[in-house]
């Protein structure tokens, strides 16, 4: 079995050999013709008319062959060329309109950049009054310090100077002190929320609709005996009109009064009270705890009257205080 295999391996090499042989025979046959045709020599003959003196010379075909594959090459890469060039120049076209108009976003840009640092400047003054107003300090310059500076060196920010547009520093101004006036802003709120928490727990609307017929301090008696001194605003009002607390609290007294008639006092916080006389009829009992502008009474003309109204009476510390000014609004 073995000697069979060797000698298949041995033909089919043989012929393999063969067959390579004869190919590379056709094969150095074929070049030789295509050098000796390469090599051939032509003719190339310039005739003048007058004949006089022909001018003549031999090139090979090889040469030939090379000049005008030269000659393609050139054609092709120029034509390359010219199309490159005329798709550069429609890209610089287009590059140049989207600068432009890039151009004439950034000035208006900094226009608008200018125009919001100027508003910025000029709230500033009311910002520092309204700082002022919430935290009682005029050191205005505590507002603008809030945000803390970046550690950049002199060179660093020369740099930048030379590299950044001059608007980018502006934006970066105008950001620290949009920080500042946001934090000035929370401060004036949280004030405002603490003095709306102030004004609701202490005495601050009008008891009764009607108008003030007798205000506080110093009046003639309407009783005829001379002058008396007027502790609290007398709020004139058709009989059974609603009375109401001015400010939450608890009822201390409720009921008849002598010559406040029928009344109510409610105990406020900060040491504030309000007192409602002369009522006709009294809806708050003594103990309760009452909301502000809830109704507590209504309009009469109990004890020392001479028609129907609400006396009403501020007390701090006990001590009367005029009512006029804590009378801000209605419920």
């Amino acid at each position: 079995m073995r000697i069979t295999l060797k000698l298949f391996n041995s033909r089919i090499k043989g012929k393999t050999m063969e067959k390579w042989g004869l190919l590379k025979k056709r094969t150095g046959k074929w070049w030789d013709r295509f050098i000796e045709k390469g090599h051939e020599k032509m003719t190339v003959m310039f005739i003048p008319h007058n004949e006089r003196k022909i001018f003549n010379f031999q090139i090979s075909k090889f040469t030939v062959s090379f000049f005008v594959l030269l000659f393609m090459v050139v054609i092709a890469t120029s034509t390359y060329a010219v199309i490159k060039n005329t798709s550069i120049k429609r890209e610089e076209e287009r590059l140049l309109t989207n600068y432009k108009d890039i151009r004439s976003q950034l000035i208006r840009f900094e226009k608008l950049t200018d125009q919001i640092n100027s508003e910025i400047d000029d709230m500033k003054p009311e910002i520092e009054e309204l700082y002022e107003l919430a935290t009682g300090n005029d050191e205005y310059d505590d507002i603008w310090m809030q945000v803390a500076r970046e550690e950049l060196s002199d060179e660093d920010l020369k740099k930048l100077a030379n590299i950044l547009p001059s608007e980018v520093f502006t934006l970066r101004k105008m950001q620290k002190d949009l920080i500042c006036t946001t934090n000035t802003i929370k401060t004036v709120k949280n004030f405002i929320d603490v003095r709306n928490k102030v004004i609701n727990d202490t005495p601050s609307i009008v008891p009764n609709r009607g108008h003030i017929t007798s205000l506080f301090g110093w009046r003639r008696s309407p009783f005829g005996f001379g002058r008396d001194f007027h502790t609290g605003i007398d709020i004139a009002a058709p009989h059974g009109t609603e009375i109401r607390a001015t400010a939450p609290g608890k009822v201390m007294t409720s009921g008849w009064g002598g010559g406040y008639g029928y009344m109510v006092r409610v105990k406020h916080k900060y040491g504030f009270e309000s007192i409602y006389g002369h009522c006709s009829r009294i809806t708050a009992r003594q103990g309760d705890y009452v909301r502000k502008g809830q109704v507590i009474g209504y309009v009469g003309q109990t004890g020392s009257a001479t028609g129907n109204h609400c006396h009403y009476e501020i007390r701090l510390g006990n001590v009367a205080i005029n009512p006029y000014p804590y009378m801000s609004r209605m419920w």
